[in-house]
């Protein structure tokens, strides 16, 4: 069974100068393992590798990760090599969460095609071979999507960063579970936006089902893999109005809102118990909420983070 962890995810964007190295601190000091970072274009951002190398240099033990690059934007090599200065510099505490990218408006404002789905995850499995064979030392590579004449300087390393892949399609969970260190399992977002549709995706059966598939995929190829999920909601039993709000977006009576895997109801005694029961049942022992989320989550993280 996996400990918990506890990562913290912020844009960046409500940070005034000088102050995104205060909350990098402040998730320190609140107990969580880990300070992430998404990559987005089309919404206020700070830059995911520039911001996490600061936060990595403003604490001490702290990991610093991305929740999560989009393949779409970049050379899988260069993502390699970048990311393998970083897990150095840093003493190891860096990890590379990498995606298919789901959301259109990333790519569609920098003139980028939207692919399908079916080619966005086909060009996240060749992305995902070829940094792991630079990492190992590979110095060539041809795919359908991507070929590499020359390794860039700097890519190979005997300790690359855990790699995080995270999805919410079948096929991009297979993927993940064939070569990530740790899986993420989101919200299907095929459509390239957010809705029921993608939220309903992560009610109980269908994370428990995937965490399944996950496990046995990577036993597969002899590896035990970390399951790690985002909460999107914590909230108070009384608050009724938002428990009937969420039991309309996940399409479940409101009885169930509180087994729901993205989302906490009660204090801080009934969130640690509901955690447990949940690590029990599908594995999941690694999580993350937003910034907005810290001071709320602190007390859950200061009983839970690494039992």
């Amino acid at each position: 069974m996996s400990i918990f962890r506890f990562g913290v995810l912020s844009t960046g964007a409500t940070s005034s100068p000088g102050g995104w190295t205060t909350l990098a601190r402040r998730v320190e000091d609140a107990g969580f393992s880990v300070l992430q970072v998404p990559q987005h274009f089309s919404v206020p951002s700070v830059p995911p590798l520039p911001s996490l190398a600061m936060a990595a240099a403003a604490t001490t033990h702290l990991t610093v990760g991305t929740l999560v690059l989009d393949n779409e934007t970049g050379h899988p090599a260069v993502v390699a090599r970048d990311a393998a200065w970083l897990a150095a510099e840093t003493g190891g505490r860096f990890e590379l969460g990498i995606g298919a990218g789901w959301m259109a408006a990333d790519h569609t404002m920098l003139g980028h095609p939207f692919r399908e789905p079916a080619e966005r995850v086909d060009r996240l499995g060749e992305a995902l071979e070829l940094i792991r064979g630079c990492w190992a030392g590979r110095t060539s590579f041809t795919g359908t999507h991507y070929s590499l004449d020359a390794m860039p300087e700097g890519c190979a390393t005997a300790h690359p960063p855990a790699l995080l892949v995270g999805g919410g399609g079948r096929r991009v969970l297979d993927l993940a579970a064939r070569h990530a260190d740790i899986v993420g399992i989101a919200p299907d977002m095929r459509s390239g936006r957010i809705g029921r549709a993608a939220a309903r995706t992560t009610g109980r059966g269908p994370v428990a089902a995937k965490a399944a598939r996950i496990r046995e995929a990577a036993a597969r190829r002899g590896a035990t893999v970390e399951l790690h999920m985002s909460i999107t909601a914590v909230v108070d039993r009384a608050d009724t109005a938002r428990i009937d709000k969420l039991a309309d977006t996940f399409d479940v009576p409101p009885a169930e809102v509180p087994r729901l895997p993205g989302v906490l109801v009660g204090d801080t005694a009934a969130i640690c118990d509901e955690l447990r029961r949940r690590r029990a049942e599908t594995g999941v022992g690694y999580l993350t909420v937003n910034e907005v989320l810290l001071d709320r989550m602190a007390p859950v993280v200061a009983e839970l983070a690494g039992t």
